[in-house]
């Protein structure tokens, strides 16, 4: 299953391919989601499902302990695509992973400690939950170990552009994140339970990624763990430590300090939202996660094929996120009154809006923060997100203090805003061949975000139905004739064609 390794940099074609696995992988799980979560709101209630949707946020901010490892691993590889894995690479790649591995050890120690700590002193929770609470948030720690494990090998597969089979492994996993705790709700209703479930599909990830590790890179199975070799590592990855500590601290920063602030009842009301909201980013990271290792390996090699990787991976993630973004805004009452309940949409629903416009805006900057650390200047996300955090932490305050959960949101949305325009300003400035495509992709950016500040407007749903469908035609229009050039638009028109057909032949491969 595994793909060849490569033998030159990505072309933009390969950009759309990589695309559709990565889609796949990602897409596929949220039908389960839609399914289960009502069930699993039910059953663990506002309190426990607000501390279980924090929990899983948690593993996100184990990404602090990775020093830029991870990423630093994957651009070196890369940067190597013309060549066959020699006997270094593999040392490197060997010392790499058992690394962060160390890393999410200690990192899993220092995030226990915390949590005990925030539990009892932080969380505003029921004082029956506070036992059960722990414990949970104790086995979640555990994993961290796995979850680092997991992202030096995804860099690996990454960096070989090996998306058919990872993504292969992910779908199953990443439905039983969602089915496997309501299982265990049904048998032990209690947060541990659903913890060790979660533990569990973290483990199946790690096994399956090291045997795709290994057919990529047989030569690790002989491979020496030299310390020296993280040097460059370290220093390509110094910078990106900063943005790694910083990155999920700004995002999930709101709902820590929702529920610190207001409380974690309050917080379903914006977890839920966002992280319906949020899935959307999985076709933001279908892209992102073949752009990179892309760019660092085209940037100083070809510079025409780099500003065309640019482009055509910016209007994808637009093409991809604009339609879901605009329906989920405009419909978000009726959305959430259907799936929860009608009190639970009066809540939630202008926060969902706020967060649409976010989510849409922040798929397009992700192509330039993956391009600042693809071509070797992590630096300047790192200080951008410096800056950021000196901003955002007193106007999320402010905006949750004055106007409530919906300020949380407001804000959110306004950083991504400002972030993107920030972030192309610099990737500009740094590399002046891409002012071409990123002129190119501006009008459908600007239509996109206009459309979507109309879509906080609340209409009846007949007008909502028109509203999407004239706005819909409206970006379409700008983003086929006024930001594509003819080999785009023809790439875009094959491009189902070409997932089918792949999706065949490894039907076929494994018939065989």
């Amino acid at each position: 299953m595994a793909s060849p390794s490569p033998r030159s940099p990505a072309q933009p074609k390969h950009i759309l391919s990589n695309t559709g696995w990565n889609m796949l992988g990602r897409i596929a799980p949220i039908f389960v989601a839609l399914l289960v979560t009502p069930k699993l709101i039910h059953l663990l209630g506002l309190s426990r499902w607000g501390v279980f949707s924090i929990a899983l946020s948690l593993v996100g901010t184990f990404g602090i302990f990775d020093f830029g490892l991870g990423r630093a691993l994957t651009r070196t590889i890369a940067d190597r695509a013309t060549d066959e894995p020699d006997e270094e690479t593999a040392d490197v790649t060997l010392t790499g992973i058992i690394t962060l591995t160390v890393f999410g050890v200690i990192g899993g120690l220092i995030a226990a400690v915390a949590v005990a700590f925030w539990v009892h002193h932080g969380l505003k929770i029921p004082p029956e939950l506070e036992r059960q609470t722990t414990i949970a948030l104790w086995v979640l720690c555990a994993t961290a170990p796995l979850v680092m494990a997991n992202a030096a090998m995804w860099g690996v597969m990454t960096a070989f552009q090996a998306f058919r089979a990872a993504n292969l492994v992910n779908i199953p996993i990443s439905i039983m994140y969602y089915l496997g705790p309501l299982l265990a709700l049904l048998v032990w209703n209690n947060l541990i339970g659903v913890m060790l479930v979660l533990a569990a599909c973290r483990l199946w990830m790690t096994v399956s990624y090291l045997k795709i590790c290994l057919r990529l890179m047989p030569q690790i199975r002989t491979a020496r763990a030299r310390p020296r070799l993280l040097a460059p590592l370290f220093r390509i990855g110094g910078w990106m430590t900063v943005s790694n500590i910083a990155y999920p601290v700004l995002n999930y920063m709101d709902r820590f300090m929702i529920a610190s602030v207001i409380s974690a009842a309050a917080t379903s009301y914006y977890t839920t939202p966002a992280d319906v909201v949020g899935r959307f980013s999985l076709l933001t990271n279908a892209v992102t996660g073949s752009a990179f290792p892309a760019f660092a390996a085209s940037w100083r090699r070809d510079v025409e094929t780099t500003v065309v990787l640019y482009r055509t991976s910016v209007l994808t993630i637009q093409a991809l996120l604009f339609p879901v973004c605009l329906f989920a805004a405009l419909f978000s009452h009726p959305l959430l009154a259907l799936w929860i309940d009608p009190s639970f949409a009066a809540q939630s629903s202008t926060i969902m809006k706020f967060l649409c416009l976010g989510v849409f805006i922040s798929g397009v900057d992700s192509i330039a923060a993956g391009f600042l650390d693809g071509i070797g200047r992590p630096d300047a996300s790192a200080k951008l997100s410096i800056g950021e955090f000196l901003v955002y932490t007193p106007l999320l305050y402010i905006c949750l203090v004055r106007f409530g959960v919906i300020g949380a949101a407001f804000a959110w949305a306004l950083r991504m805003t400002l972030d993107f325009v920030v972030r192309s300003w610099v990737s500009l400035r740094l590399y002046r061949p891409l002012g071409a495509a990123i002129r190119r992709i501006m009008p459908a950016a600007v239509v996109g975000f206009l459309a979507l500040v109309a879509s906080l407007v609340e209409m009846p749903l007949s007008v909502a139905a028109l509203a999407f469908v004239a706005l819909s035609a409206v970006f379409y229009g700008v983003l086929w004739f006024g930001c594509m050039d003819a080999s785009e638009r023809g790439a875009f028109m094959r491009f189902p064609g070409v997932v089918m057909a792949k999706l065949g032949r490894s039907r076929a491969a494994s018939a065989n």
